[in-house]
């Protein structure tokens, strides 16, 4: 392979040597001109190894140096490969500072580098101008910045660059930054000047005010410094002193303080709970704590699984409470099981729950519900006072940010200086609607704004793709980490001991019971199991945010009687159609008690005839018939005067005293009619006015108790035919 040759312009670019030192060091080698070659070529060979491993590393890269004339430029090539001193950390706010500086001089430093490889090159820049010297070309180069800077401007990032490297184009902070020389010089009235900002809490110009009106009297001399030197002074304090000074410890923790960064957690094992009240105005139309069309902010009580972010459960009310809780919890067990853990706030709403929750004494149900995969859940108190600690605020912000922002006329704002006008015209109005000064209220209703933030959670839950699932829904999450189909199915009676509001009450008559003024009957199927309850003690377990429905369970025990709902008034309607059909239809109810009460004494007296039971009175006769060894008759000593058995005197039958002639030829012609062996004659209807049809002549039946079914009827009835049968007296 033929040994390259280089120009003595190369050879500098390479070495750093003059022309004259390249001539004299060749010279030594006793260098051979190559025939075809011209004067003024050396061999690679003849350079030292550091600069031939330099060449070979620049043609490898591409950089070899070709000539002037072959040469085609870029205007903002990339710049060559150049040796500066290795990369220091520079101050973050500086950071984009120096890497602008460097792309603008990048251009700059391509064409430097050729111009000492001894290519002198024109510049046709884009609208056509020739650059010809490296000063035309610093100044286009500070005429393209933004803003536009002087071409001694690029000389000096050049110069930065070319000694310091890539940091020296960032500038360089002053020493005395956040520093003021002149309380550095007078030290006293800078402590008094801190004691006033930031333990008396006066503001920035109270505080220079008490400085300058205090100069001499703290020892200073000379002039008191101006506002801005001590406003610029104050500012320069740290952020956290002055948060911790001014605001307090909370404030500190809260704005100062480091995040903890928590590890992913699975669906179910969390579910964190907190309070929120809406900055939304509505009027009242639902809560019967509070007055008709009254205005207030309803609250939430929510309940969030950690790991899908999925809302689980929820309750809205004018005040949170404990009912809340309970209220909210119910719902999202009832849809999705016991999960391993709860997180929740550290108020007295929520440590009375957890009270409750320890208090109760659970069956084996109960138990086997609050246990999942062998771990017992267990309740965990976010630290007070430290909203940070409770993932759920961060998900509170986003219902600030997109539901309550679209209730514009009723929104307050986060803050009481951020309540738009509108608003506080919505609230004058709305104060003219109460007085009857207006027909209608501008103020959405509370059950158009519970019935919106229902959706709104329903869609959150369906189509909100959130970054921190991988942009997967919370749906999404929870179905693949606990489906649907693998859900424990939670029996609601148990979810009734544990979380319903319960109180005493004594059943009335049919088994209804009265709580708060309301009066609460049992449905169909526990009609019979509360009306027998009838005089005694029962628990009555609600839910008060969802007074239509209530549980009945036994007072001592919790078990379980029957379901209870609040009773209707009825109406008297015009004509009365819709009340009698009301009426008729409480009628039914008690004819179908009444009938439940009959049927089980149908069978308490078929149980006693088949067992041979005997009444009181016939147990008492035979009592007295083995003592007396009598037939029964009664003995003359015990009834003295009594008469004997006497034989049964015929009744005579009793004569019309009047009879007319025409009655008794009809009588005559009746007894004449032969009706045939088994056959009922078949009178004309119209011939005897008053007759009743066939359907409704009464038979000749055996009248029996009203309160005996017919199934026991005809059972009791089989059991004497086949007693006479026997010869055996029924």
């Amino acid at each position: 392979m033929a040994d390259p040759r280089l120009t003595l312009g190369q050879i500098s670019a390479l070495t750093g040597w003059t022309d004259a030192h390249t001539r004299l060091k060749c010279r030594a080698a006793k260098v051979t001109w190559r025939k075809g070659r011209r004067p003024g070529e050396y061999a690679l060979s003849l350079l030292p190894a550091d600069v031939q491993a330099k060449h070979a590393e620049e043609t490898r890269k591409g950089l070899a140096i070709v000539r002037a004339t072959e040469q085609t430029l870029l205007l903002f090539a990339s710049a060559p490969a150049l040796q500066s001193p290795p990369r220091v950390a520079i101050p973050e706010d500086l950071e984009d500072q120096a890497r602008a500086r460097l792309k603008a001089i990048e251009p700059y430093l391509d064409v430097q580098q050729q111009r000492k490889e001894g290519r002198r090159t024109e510049i046709r820049l884009a609208e056509g101008k020739i650059v010809r010297t490296m000063d035309e070309f610093a100044e286009y180069i500070g005429s393209q910045q933004n803003p536009p800077v002087s071409k001694s401007a690029v000389w000096e990032w050049v110069v930065r660059f070319n000694k310091g490297g890539y940091a020296a184009l960032a500038d360089r902070p002053r020493k005395d930054r956040d520093k003021s020389r002149f309380f550095e010089k007078h030290p006293a009235a800078g402590s008094y000047l801190q004691q006033k900002f930031l333990k008396e809490g006066l503001s920035r110009e109270m505080a220079w005010e008490a400085l300058c009106r205090d100069w001499r009297r703290i020892g200073e001399k000379g002039l008191t410094p101006c506002y801005d030197t001590a406003r610029n002074f104050l500012n320069a304090l740290p952020e956290p002193l002055t948060v911790f000074a001014r605001e307090g410890k909370q404030a500190h923790w809260s704005k100062c303080s480091p995040s903890i960064i928590r590890g992913k957690v699975p669906a179910m094992d969390w579910w964190i709970s907190d309070h929120r009240q809406f900055d939304v105005m509505v009027h009242n139309t639902l809560f019967s704590e509070l007055t008709a069309s009254k205005a207030f902010r309803p609250w939430l009580t929510l309940i969030q699984d950690w790991g899908s972010r999925s809302i689980v459960g929820f309750c809205f009310a004018p005040t949170p409470s404990s009912r809340t809780i309970n209220s909210a919890l119910r719902l999202a067990i009832l849809g999705h099981g016991m999960p391993r853990n709860f997180y929740w706030d550290n108020g007295e709403d929520y440590k009375k729950v957890r009270r409750d929750l320890e208090a109760v004494t659970l069956s084996p149900e109960a138990t086997s519900l609050l246990e999942r995969d062998r771990v017992s859940f267990g309740v965990t108190s976010a630290l007070p006072y430290r909203p940070r600690s409770k993932p759920i605020e961060s998900h509170f912000s986003r219902w600030s940010k997109r539901y309550d922002m679209i209730w514009r006329a009723a929104y307050l704002g986060n803050k009481p200086g951020s309540c738009p006008e509108s608003t506080r015209l919505a609230q004058k109005q709305h104060g003219d609607f109460m007085k009857g000064k207006r027909a209608d209220t501008p103020l959405p209703s509370d059950a158009e704004f519970i019935f919106a933030a229902i959706q709104w959670i329903h869609e959150f839950n369906e189509a909100t793709r959130l970054p921190a699932l991988g942009h997967r829904t919370p749906n999404e999450v929870m179905e693949e980490q606990h489906p649907e189909r693998n859900r424990p199915q939670v029996n609601p009676r148990l979810l009734d001991i544990l979380f319903w509001e319960r109180e005493k009450r004594v059943v009335q008559a049919g088994g209804c019971v009265q709580l708060d003024g309301m009066r609460y009957e049992p449905t169909d199927e526990s009609l019979f199991a509360l009306d027998v309850k009838k005089g005694e003690q029962v628990m009555v377990l609600r839910d008060p945010y969802n007074l239509g429905e209530a549980v009945a369970a036994d007072a001592e025990t919790l078990q379980f009687i029957g379901e209870l709902r609040i009773q209707e008034f009825i109406a008297q309607c015009p004509n009365g159609r819709f009340t009698r059909d009301q009426i008729k239809a409480a009628m039914r109810r008690e004819r179908g008690l009444r009938r439940g009460y009959a049927d089980y004494l149908a069978v308490l007296s078929a149980v006693a005839s088949n067992q041979g039971w005997k009444t009181e009175r016939e147990a008492l006769m035979e009592r007295a018939i083995a003592r007396t060894g009598t037939d029964g008759r009664l003995l003359p000593a015990a009834a003295p005067g009594a008469l004997g058995e006497a034989r049964p005197r015929r009744k005579s039958e009793l004569q019309p005293t009047f009879v007319s002639d025409a009655v008794a030829q009809d009588a005559e012609i009746f007894q004449k009619i032969d009706y045939g062996a088994g056959e009922q004659a078949q009178i004309p209807i119209a011939a005897v006015p008053g007759a009743l049809r066939g359907a409704d002549r009464p038979t000749a039946k055996k009248i029996s108790s009203p309160f005996v079914s017919d199934a026991v009827r005809d059972f009791l009835a089989e059991e004497s035919d086949s007693s006479l049968a026997e010869g055996k007296e029924p």
